[in-house]
């Protein structure tokens, strides 16, 4: 191979440095073996060994990144920024076992923001949704406090402290219109987990709605355990699901605590959420009677109010809506133990 140090220089059929634009980058499709030639040439040897050596050595990716670029031989450019992006390129193509703090953060980016993963995807190989969440679980269990480690993570790459959790519901509900509701489940305990409040399930309902897939929503509602410690968003949100799949009982319960936290006011109230109110008003006069079939108007009114409601589910991750900030036993929970 020829010194591809200097722009233009290669051997037919190798990798062409000088060919190589950097703005326009990708080295998912390079060979390896040419890709180490040029790496060495340039004076840095990038075997799988070494790698995963100094891998396993650094706390922070870029060590790696700082180290490689230290050995460079060249203050071209373009050959800098192909070093640079060499060390992503054979980390995920190696799949080496280690998550320092900013690969994990930009990992969990590539997850939940659609141009990032785009962009990603396009210039380097890539973990797959489980070896992401596998790594954030284990990094978070070591942590006295997940919800500051993970806004410490989330800070990494840009996000702020509001801005992340809404992101990981879209992703839910991209994952779900895929058909990869196991993922979807998983995101959302790991939400439960490390904002210290709600449920699992209650954030699938959420990203299901989200996603039009109001009767898996609804199926995920009704088995939002009763001693979950949801907000009171979340508690209208899951009250009007239950409705919607037939159990009045559930939609009962859900309602008193939502308006145990947030006593409710007619003039925030939609046509669709009087009519369930008044419904299940009626339904506790009558004396609570089992078998009571819901009729199918008051069904559909309890899908628009499940829509209507979705909105508290981002406003409470923003901070203006009224999360209850409690922490119960279930935030330490996984999917595994339900």
């Amino acid at each position: 191979m020829g010194d591809t140090s200097q722009p233009g220089a290669s051997q037919p059929g190798a990798f062409q440095l000088g060919n190589w634009d950097p703005n326009q980058a990708n080295l998912r499709n390079c060979p390896e073996d040419e890709l180490l030639q040029t790496l060495a040439s340039l004076g840095v040897k990038a075997d799988r060994e070494t790698l995963t050596a100094q891998a396993a050595a650094a706390s922070m990716q870029s060590d790696v990144e700082d180290l490689w670029l230290g050995q460079c031989n060249t203050d071209d450019e373009t050959a800098r920024v192909l070093v640079w992006m060499s060390v992503h390129e054979l980390w995920e193509r190696y799949k080496l076992p280690y998550w320092p703090q900013d690969r994990l953060s930009r990992m969990f980016l590539y997850l939940i923001d659609p141009d990032f993963s785009v962009q990603w995807a396009d210039n380097f190989h890539a973990p797959t949704i489980m070896d992401v969440l596998d790594a954030v679980e284990a990094f978070l269990a070591k942590q006295p406090d997940r919800r500051a480690a993970m806004d410490q993570l989330m800070a990494m790459a840009e996000l702020p402290d509001s801005a992340w959790p809404g992101k990981v519901l879209d992703a839910m509900a991209e994952w779900a219109e895929v058909g990869n509701f196991a993922m979807a489940a998983r995101a959302g305990f790991l939400l439960a987990a490390v904002l210290g409040y709600g449920h699992g399930l209650a954030f699938v309902a959420g990203a299901l709605i989200s996603a039009r897939m109001m009767d898996r929503a609804s199926a995920a509602a009704l088995e939002v355990p009763l001693d979950a410690p949801l907000d009171a968003g979340f508690a209208e949100l899951i009250a009007y699901l239950c409705l919607s799949a037939g159990d009045i009982n559930l939609c009962d319960r859900w309602l008193t605590v939502h308006d145990a936290k947030a006593p409710p006011r007619k003039s925030e109230q939609t046509f669709a959420i009087e009519t369930i109110r008044d419904h299940v008003a009626a339904w506790r006069q009558g004396g609570r009677q089992e078998g009571e079939v819901v009729p199918d108007k008051v069904r559909g009114a309890a899908k628009q109010a499940a829509s209507w409601t979705s909105f508290y589910v981002l406003m409470s991750f923003a901070g203006t809506g009224t999360p209850g900030g409690v922490r119960g036993d279930d935030s330490k929970k996984s999917m595994a133990d339900y």
